[in-house]
């Protein structure tokens, strides 16, 4: 135990992970990992689901919690106190702490609520393209290995752990039948991206540290002004996600394509609610960017609270994926006359939420209050 949890048990010489043989063995080890877990964790009953999802939170839980807690450890033994511990830095808010937390919340929801539950299906796709591919990177290029301690030292197998769970629980989500991957569904990666970007800028700002690249991308010199990097990140990010869900299209077309009669279930709006639904969605994201990378710029230097309003970006994002969820509801095919105050209410709600939502909304309602004009004038004829 002192070998695996000791603060002084350092190599002679570092370990070199980049682009080796040691490289390769670490990312064989994680698929062997990967792939005896789907096997051993093959829980037929929803209970027995449950229960793996719940154990598979707590491992998550201690792991993570454990990390602090040794890292505030190894301060004291060095000599510091509560005082100059970096919490910040310790604690973390990179992305894949900050999906680790995602993840956890998501394990524990999932056991709760019913699958088809459309908040734990937007968390489903998060987790599988953001957590997972936070997951893939940090093994393609395995930076957070500590090269100083052996592999078999808690700093180094806390951190595999936690990175090869990232990885494995969107894949398990998937074969327990919990989740299935659709590239209609490939937007809604992008509701974390803004949720990751919002909690990272803001903790980066705070802090004065670089969580996520959040303030500078120290892998490449993009010659880029903060935060203006941060767009090619995601763009990076997307890219691999999407190759990902394409895969996965890609083979549900080559396993259904001789039943053709497959029937699919549709959902059917009138073409006001849909095309609402659909500008309220990207507004939500892209509004939710621009917020967060807009209030950023502004602040401008770290080491200030005000990196609190880069929350801005992600609780518009919010407040407008749940209008758009309500536009299902209210819309009908036609516009009641005689509720032409409510209209108007609901006309200067979607400016408030998004300006192109409000232009859909007041075109469409100034044409319905025309025709039904037309039609009052000619019964009064």
């Amino acid at each position: 135990m002192d070998y695996f949890f000791g603060f002084d048990n350092f190599l002679q010489n570092n370990i070199d992970w980049f682009y080796n043989i040691n490289h390769f063995l670490l990312v064989l080890m994680i698929a062997i990992f990967i792939v005896s877990g789907c096997y051993l964790l093959s829980a037929k009953s929803e209970k027995g689901k449950k229960i793996t999802r719940i154990i598979l939170a707590c491992i998550l839980f201690v792991l993570e919690v454990s990390r602090i807690i040794y890292k505030y450890l190894l301060h004291v033994h060095n000599g510091g106190d509560a005082g100059n511990f970096n919490w910040w830095w310790n604690v973390s808010f990179q992305m894949c702490a900050i999906m680790t937390w995602t993840t956890i919340v998501t394990l524990i929801l999932s056991a709760i609520l019913k699958k088809e539950n459309k908040f734990l299906q937007l968390l489903y796709n998060i987790l599988f393209g953001c957590a997972m591919i936070g997951g893939i990177l940090t093994f393609m290029y395995p930076d957070c290995i500590t090269g100083n301690y052996p592999i078999l030292h808690f700093i180094n197998m806390q951190t595999i752990l936690v990175h090869a769970l990232l990885i494995f629980v969107p894949i398990y989500l998937i074969k327990s039948g919990e989740f299935k991957v659709e590239i209609k569904n490939f937007w809604k990666i992008y509701v974390g991206y803004v949720f990751i970007g919002s909690v990272a800028l803001s903790a980066s700002l705070i802090s004065g540290n670089n969580f996520a690249y959040s303030l500078g991308l120290d892998l490449v010199d993009l010659g880029l002004p903060f935060p203006w990097h941060l767009p090619i990140v995601m763009l990076v990010i997307s890219m691999i996600s999407l190759a990902i869900y394409g895969a996965f299209e890609l083979v549900y077309y080559l396993k259904n394509r001789k039943n053709k009669k497959e029937q699919v279930e549709k959902q059917t709006y009138n073409k006001l609610s849909l095309s609402l639904y659909i500008v309220s969605l990207v507004s939500a994201v892209l509004f939710g960017m621009l917020i967060t990378l807009s209030t950023a710029y502004l602040i401008g230097e770290p080491s200030t609270w005000l990196g609190l309003f880069c929350l801005l970006g992600l609780v518009y994002m919010i407040l407008m994926l749940l209008f758009a969820e309500q536009i299902k509801k209210y819309i009908t095919s036609s516009f009641d006359y005689e509720n032409s105050k409510k209209h108007i209410v609901y006309i200067v709600l979607t400016f408030i939420f998004a300006l192109p939502v409000g232009i859909i909304y007041l075109v469409k309602f100034l044409e319905e209050r025309k025709i039904n004009a037309q039609e009052e004038a000619i019964k009064e004829k």
